[in-house]
C-alpha cells in the first residue's frame, strides 16, 4: 500500500491480451504452463510490479497478471476505488477466463486483494501467497497515514516516480487523468481495508503471509494477519523493505516456490 517509492525493472511476458470484464476492457498478460498462477499488482502500479518474479515462476506455472481499471493498460471508470469491487473483479477475471481454483500472489494492495477473493470466493482460491499486505488501514503509523494525506500528483512528479512515466506512457485516460487517480487511491487508502480477524479466520486456502523485516506495515500486523489465518506460514525476507520483491527477488522467489511446490504434495 505505502508506495514511496517503484520498480524500474521492465516486464516482458509471453503475450498481452484484453478481456471484457463489465465496462471494462481488462489488459492482461500471460506465459509459461501448467497450473495457473495470478499475479495481483499494488496501488499504482502494473503487470510491472512483478518483473522479477515472473520469469522464474513462468518455469512452472501458467503466469497470469492483469491490470485493474484506472491502473496500466486498462482504462478507469466512473466508480471510486474499493477492494470490494477491485476484489469483485478478480473472481470475475478468474472466472471469465475459467481458471478455476487459482494460485494467487498479491503484492501491496494485491495482497489485500488476495485476502479478500480467499474470504469470499474460497472455491476460486488453491492457494494464497500474500506480500507486503495490511487487513486494517488504521494499523499504518502516523507517518504513513499522514504522507498518504499528502499525497499530490505534483509530489509524485518532483520525485520522478517511475509511476509516472508508466501512467503517462500507456494509460489509455491520458496524462490528464492521473490526478483523479491519485484522489481515489488516496481515499481508498485512507478508509480501507477492513478487514476482520474473524473474517481472517474464514480463509481455507493454505496461504503464505510475506514481508520484509524493515516493512513501513509494523511488525506486529504482519504477525497477527499470519496469526489469525489457521494454518498459515510466515516468511520474513532479512534486509527488505514494503519493495522486497526487487530489493531480494532470488529469495522471494525462492520463498513463494517452495511454499507452492511444499503444498502440492500429498498429505500423509
Amino acid at each position: 500500500m505505502i508506495l514511496k517509492q517503484s520498480l524500474t525493472k521492465p516486464l516482458t511476458l509471453g503475450s498481452s491480451v484484453h478481456l471484457q470484464i463489465r465496462n471494462s476492457r481488462i489488459y492482461y498478460e500471460k506465459s509459461g504452463s501448467g497450473e495457473p498462477l495470478l499475479l495481483l499488482h499494488g496501488g499504482f502500479g502494473t503487470v510491472e510490479d512483478f518483473a522479477s518474479q515472473t520469469p522464474e515462476l513462468a518455469k512452472h506455472f501458467r503466469v497470469v497478471a492483469f491490470e485493474r481499471p484506472g491502473h496500466g493498460h486498462t482504462a478507469d471508470t466512473a466508480e471510486p476505488f474499493s477492494f470490494d469491487t477491485m476484489s469483485s473483479y478478480t473472481a470475475d477475471f478468474i472466472e471469465a477466463l475459467k481458471l478455476g481454483a487459482t494460485n494467487l500472489v498479491g503484492w501491496s494492495d494485491g495482497a489485500i486483494i488476495a485476502l479478500q477473493v480467499a474470504i469470499s470466493r474460497p472455491d476460486l482460491v488453491k492457494r494464497l501467497v500474500c506480500i507486503g499486505g495490511l487487513f486494517d488501514t488504521n494499523a499504518q503509523s502516523p507517518e504513513d497515514l499522514n504522507w498518504i494525506r499528502s499525497l499530490t500528483p505534483e509530489s509524485f512528479r518532483k520525485s520522478g516516480s517511475p509511476l509516472i512515466r508508466r501512467y503517462d506512457e500507456v494509460s489509455p485516460d491520458g496524462p490528464g487523468h492521473f490526478p483523479v487517480v491519485v484522489e481515489k487511491t488516496k481515499i481508498l487508502w485512507l478508509n480501507e481495508p477492513n478487514i476482520t480477524k474473524q473474517e481472517l479466520g474464514k480463509i481455507s486456502s493454505p496461504t503464505l503471509v510475506m514481508a520484509g523485516d524493515r516493512e513501513a506495515i509494523p511488525v506486529g500486523h504482519t504477525l497477527e494477519l499470519f496469526k489469525s489465518i489457521k494454518g498459515a506460514q510466515l516468511c520474513i525476507i532479512p534486509g527488505t523493505t514494503h519493495f522486497l520483491l526487487s530489493e531480494k527477488p532470488d529469495m522471494v522467489n525462492s520463498a513463494i516456490l517452495e511454499f507452492l511446490a511444499t503444498e502440492k504434495k500429498p498429505k500423509s
